[in-house]
């Protein structure tokens, strides 16, 4: 019986269009944001690395622009040349005053957010920060990119760089899609006639809950399959083109760690809903809200705001720059949490859906 309502579940997705057409929009929208980094190559020379001269520019940049990670004192000198810049233009500073103010902060080897409220309650300069946090990236030369780059690949493969990346965006898109998709496991079956009849139908719980919820998990896991199967192709050779290391389970790897759980947890709120309201539906505000917390920014140590794993999490986000992308802390605690929350939820929906049969 298990085995027959998960197949049951699958040929509705089959057959429906939607399952088709968002598994398209999921595969092109992770394709646009990762792409940059399939142009990832050696530098020739170093006129092929353009001078950004917008700060945001250069804070989005990465090797593929030809910037690299700045040293925490490149970073340090370079905010105060933008500050005592500031004082100059906005502030009326003599190019002399703004040196011994630069000079003076940089003896005194206080911390950003020290220096922002040195300035602040000296000076009424607010933010002054955020000019170092805008400094964290720096124009290379070919030389400088190409010693960046073979350093970085000698820690991990180019292929295992990409997978967080692509575990990143395929996360953020998936889930999206499962929100959607999910909600026809039960829309069906929450029609008032069917409903009962389910229910004065010799079908264990478990058999239903399980047989519609894994229904729902292989219908995902085949688009994620089949998209991940796409730009692991696609990975491997770009990446041998280039002359890089690759691996070809390095993709697949970042998706059982930092997709698979999160799907799970998403189907099996989606079921704990679905069966405590017979009615699948209000699981999709309550899930777009968890999207929202999982994606919530933080205050990040050194003052800046960032990217911070929140408890349960159904997205696991890798923010920095592509050879600078580590796993986040708590990250692989809070998947292994999300698993045994989601069998817990799982267990929880087998029992009410029992207590109301009619025998």
């Amino acid at each position: 019986m298990l085995k027959t309502i998960m197949r049951m579940e699958l040929k509705r997705y089959f057959r429906n269009p939607i399952y088709y057409i968002g598994a398209i929009v999921v595969a092109l929208g992770v394709y646009n944001n990762v792409s940059p980094y399939l142009t990832i190559r050696y530098f020739n020379q170093d006129s092929e690395i353009p001078a950004l001269a917008e700060y945001s520019e250069i804070d989005d940049a990465d090797i593929m622009e030809g910037y690299i990670p700045a040293s925490k004192e490149e970073q340090y000198a370079m905010g105060l040349e933008k500050i005592g810049q500031v004082m100059m233009d906005e502030y009326g500073f003599r190019p002399a005053e703004a040196k011994e103010l630069t000079g003076k902060l940089e003896k005194s080897n206080l911390s950003f957010m020290e220096i922002a409220e040195y300035m602040e309650s000296n000076y009424s300069f607010y933010g002054a920060n955020t000019y170092f946090y805008e400094s964290k990236m720096k124009q290379a030369s070919a030389e400088e990119a190409n010693h960046y780059i073979e350093a970085s690949l000698k820690e991990h493969t180019y292929s295992n760089y990409f997978s967080r990346k692509y575990a990143d965006y395929l996360g953020v898109y998936i889930i999206f899609y499962a929100i959607l998709m999910f909600a026809f496991l039960f829309i069906r079956d929450s029609k008032r006639d069917i409903y009962e009849l389910l229910h004065t139908k010799p079908l264990k719980a478990w058999q239903y809950i399980i047989g519609k919820l894994f229904g729902g998990m292989a219908a995902m896991g085949f688009v994620v399959g089949m998209i991940t199967l796409l730009f692991d192709i696609i990975v491997m050779k770009n990446g041998k083109a280039a002359g890089f290391p690759v691996s070809f389970w390095d993709l697949w790897l970042a998706v059982i760690l930092y997709i698979l759980p999160n799907l799970l947890m998403v189907a099996s709120v989606y079921t704990g809903i679905a069966v405590l309201f017979k009615n699948p539906l209000p699981a999709v505000p309550a899930l777009v809200l968890y999207m929202i917390y999982s994606n919530m920014g933080s205050r990040l140590e050194d003052g800046s705001f960032g990217y911070k794993i929140r408890k349960l999490a159904i997205l696991v986000r890798f923010p920095d720059v592509f050879f600078e992308t580590r796993t986040p802390p708590q990250a692989v605690f809070n998947q292994v949490f999300l698993l045994v929350c989601a069998m817990l939820v799982i267990a929880l929906s087998i029992t009410v859906w029992k207590r109301r049969r009619v025998y």
